[in-house]
């Protein structure tokens, strides 16, 4: 490629002179030309023949940077043949004027990072100067190969300039274990293309919006009708958009098909309307606003009739608000569709459209007085309304379905979706001043994906990227911005732990648990192995953290274990979303399960909203039916469930604990013959298994059956003892100490321990023998501010018989 470089070509020095004036010499000459224009004036003013000379001397510096505006930083490319496949045909100015005679690969990226696409991925993705100038070979072979791939890239992405941008790409290629280097940054070599596309696209919007938009004028809005009450109760759509010169308009190829659906309905005959059904985030409004974009365009594609039409939106609640009385509503709306028609150039707009058309605080029923307008095609009307909202509607009032023309109003898909947020980046970083990395945009997307419900894309993802500009790291928003946005809005750990907090807690997580738990360390060591696992970014994203199954009598400790977890790592033990499934024993309670949270806030789907983040304690699960097992097999497999409403609702970020005490005699019987868990752990499954009590497709979905063995004197005493200390901890405050004789606590033991229910009495025999004793003793003024009072095995047997 070296060879197809023409150093001495004429397109060559016109761009080295371009880069040559600075923007320094460009201040230079405007001082200068000033100076011969006061100079000149001041010499006309006294007579002196000199002054016009100067005056007429002052255009030159002004022509010579109009000339580096208007063609040296702007030089077409070639239009010879020979020189089409060129280096000093094609390249941009910016990078032409920079090349030497016979660039290295270091000397090439340096004039690479200095033009406009160069420096766009050095703030977009990383790839500084100095990144470049570190990686990049200092070899002239290498600077060939850039210049080959970079003209492969100008085919593929359809251009007609050689930019900075293709040349960085073509020389990323040439460095050593690229792929190693650029993970470190969360990219992969195809990124740098993508934001090579992303920095074709804005310049192609910033050249839309330099342009003045044409929207027909005064002439146009005196044509029609006066509208004062729709002035007063709607918002004009139309009048917004050319406000802002325009819309920032992402040529999708769907939104498209709506867009020439819509001109057709609303210009043909009959049925003049449109439904736009969709989700909340779809980009029902962004069609919309398109659309009113659109028709204003001097288009001989945009029929006559069409053709400069205002889009103006009612608003429900501001209506409902200006008329609170029934009859008053009927009658504003009756006026503003009578103003509407009367006009002539109105395109109504409703907007949430289901409010329109119910009963109740906050809506209004219309349906009376639209339909038959509907139905006559007398006012074009655009109405946006949820794909859930429309059942409801049409089931309600078919009329209604059989006077609207529906067009459905899919959620964009991966590809789509960024680039909707690559193109409206440029609003964020205005409003907000800051830059937003690549990176932070497919991020973005990742997680709103899993994390946020109650939007469709692209406006969940919207909605995050917008959030994350307040999490942003010296100006720049970047993966972890988008990362810290989750975690501090929703409490929910993303990415990997790198704070010493954490990792501290992750690494000694087994012992915290034992503070408050004893014995079971088989069940203890799984659950926190899950969650080291989970932080260092090793376990498969597309299933929860972790699914268990703990098997055991009642009472030795499978509930605690799920209370320690949560209290130790997830913040607190009211990060438990808990399900008895004891509740669920009809195939009608698979509908409780997954119920909306605006009917029945209980359900798991609606917990899990709220906080995905937590452990889900699903209690005696053997006893709920098969139909229900079967619903949460997806939740331990996929880590996904759908409510009611059909949204999926993540689990990838919970601990799932399923407690049985199926097999729990069986389980004491082996213990009682002296086998230890781990030689009968599998034998006691498969009998589970043989005895029809679970389904082997149920059981495989758990990471780790764990059984719990029966406690032990040994382990009873340490319970005891941990329940001693729950006592001071809340006796601290009054500093009075408690302590309990060994002997005390044999018999503490002996009271209250069953082989049936484990551990569970133990609390009610601690209260009655320890916190009732040192009530009493406190009341009677036994025992007051730095006191020890001491337990013996006589107080407790008299407390203990006496109750």
């Amino acid at each position: 490629m070296a060879n197809n470089f023409n150093y001495d070509d004429l397109r060559s020095l016109k761009a080295r002179i371009g880069v040559g004036i600075s923007r320094s010499i460009i201040i230079l000459v405007q001082i200068s030309a000033v100076a011969l224009s006061v100079g000149g004036i001041a010499l006309v003013a006294t007579s002196h023949v000199l002054g016009w000379l100067l005056v007429g001397f002052s255009a030159l510096p002004m022509m010579l940077i109009e000339w580096k505006k208007g063609e040296l930083d702007r030089l077409p490319v070639t239009k010879k043949d020979s020189d089409r496949n060129t280096i000093h045909g094609v390249a941009e100015a910016a990078l032409l004027g920079r090349l030497k005679p016979q660039d290295s690969g270091k000397s090439l990226a340096l004039a690479a990072v200095q033009t406009k696409s160069g420096m766009f991925l050095a703030r977009r993705l990383g790839i500084s100067a100095q990144f470049l100038s570190d990686l990049v070979p200092d070899d002239v072979k290498v600077s060939d190969l850039a210049w080959d791939f970079a003209f492969g890239l100008r085919s593929r992405l359809g251009v007609e300039y050689v930019n900075g941008g293709m040349v960085i790409a073509g020389l990323v290629r040439q460095v050593d274990q690229i792929d190693q280097i650029l993970a470190q940054f969360g990219l992969e070599q195809d990124d740098i293309i993508k934001a090579l596309e992303w920095q074709i696209r804005s310049e192609r919007l910033a050249e839309k919006f330099s342009r003045k938009f044409n929207g027909g004028g005064l002439g146009r809005d005196l044509s029609f009708g006066y509208t004062p009450y729709l002035s007063r109760f709607g918002q004009n759509i139309t009048n917004n958009v050319l406000s802002q010169g325009g819309v920032l308009r992402v040529e999708l190829e769907a939104h498209q098909q709506i867009l020439d659906m819509m001109i057709s309905q609303l210009s043909g005959g009959g049925r003049q309307n449109v439904a736009l059904i969709g989700a909340a985030g779809s980009g029902k409004t962004a069609i919309v606003e398109a659309f009113s974009e659109l028709i204003m365009e001097n288009s001989p594609k945009i029929p006559s009739n069409l053709k400069y039409r205002q889009v103006v939106m009612l608003d429900a609640a501001a209506l409902v608000s200006a008329a609170p009385g029934r009859g008053e509503l009927e009658q504003l709306v009756n006026i503003l569709m009578n103003e509407a028609y009367r006009a002539k150039n109105i395109i109504l707009y409703l907007d949430n459209a289901q409010l329109f058309f119910q009963e109740g605080v906050g809506s209004v029923d219309i349906s009376s007085l639209l339909i038959p307008i509907l139905e006559a095609g007398r006012l074009r009307m655009i109405l946006a309304v949820g794909e859930q909202e429309f059942l409801q509607i049409s089931q309600r009032n078919t009329g209604i379905l059989n006077a609207l023309n529906r067009i459905s109003v899919q959620p964009a898909n991966q590809e789509e979706t960024i680039r909707i947020l690559q193109d409206k980046l440029v609003l964020f970083e205005y409003q907000k001043k800051v830059h937003y990395m690549f990176q932070a945009i497919e991020e973005a997307y990742s997680l709103s994906q899993r994390y946020i419900h109650e939007l469709a894309m692209p406006g969940r993802a919207l909605k995050l990227l917008e959030s994350a500009g307040d999490y942003a790291d010296n100006g720049l928003v970047t993966a972890k911005s988008v990362q810290d946005t989750i975690e501090k809005t929703l409490n929910i750990k993303v990415g990997t732990a790198k704070a010493e907090s954490e990792v501290d807690t992750l690494l000694n997580l087994e012992q915290l648990i034992h503070e408050r738990m004893i014995g079971q360390e088989r069940a203890v060591r799984v659950i926190s192995d899950s969650l080291r696992r989970a932080r260092a970014g090793v376990r498969s994203q597309t299933r929860p953290i972790g699914t268990f199954l703990f098997l055991g009598p009642t009472g030795v400790g499978k509930t605690e274990l799920s209370k320690a977890l949560a209290d130790v790592y997830f913040g607190g033990e009211d990060r438990i979303v808990r399900i008895d499934l004891n509740e669920f024993v009809q195939p009608s309670d698979v509908m409780r399960l997954i119920a909306d949270p605006t009917e029945f806030s209980g359900s798991l789907t609606a917990q899990m909203m709220k906080q995905p983040f937590s452990v889900v304690l699903l209690d005696e699960i053997e006893k709920a039916h098969p139909q229900v097992l079967t619903t949460l097999l997806q939740v331990l497999d996929e880590g996904i469930l759908r409510d009611s409403q059909n949204r999926e609702i993540s689990f990838r970020d919970s601990i799932i604990i399923a407690t049985s005490n199926a097999g729990a005699d069986r389980i004491r019987e082996y213990v009682e013959r002296g086998y230890k868990l781990e030689q009968f752990e599998q034998q006691f499954t498969d009998e589970l298994i043989a005895s029809n009590q679970f389904r082997p497709e149920f059981l495989n979905r758990f990471d780790e059956i764990v059984v719990f063995s029966p406690l032990g004197p040994p382990e009873l005493i340490q319970i005891i003892n941990l329940m001693i200390n729950s006592v001071n901890k809340t006796l601290s405050s009054q500093k009075v100490k408690v302590e309990v004789e060994d002997e005390a606590k044999q018999l503490l033991v002996s009271f209250g321990y069953d082989p049936r229910l484990g551990a569970r009495p133990m609390r009610r025999v601690v209260q009655r023998a320890i916190e009732n004793t040192v009530a009493k003793q406190m009341l009677a003024g036994q025992a007051g501010p730095g006191t020890t009072i001491v337990i013996t095995a006589q107080q407790v047997q008299e407390a203990l018989s006496s109750s």
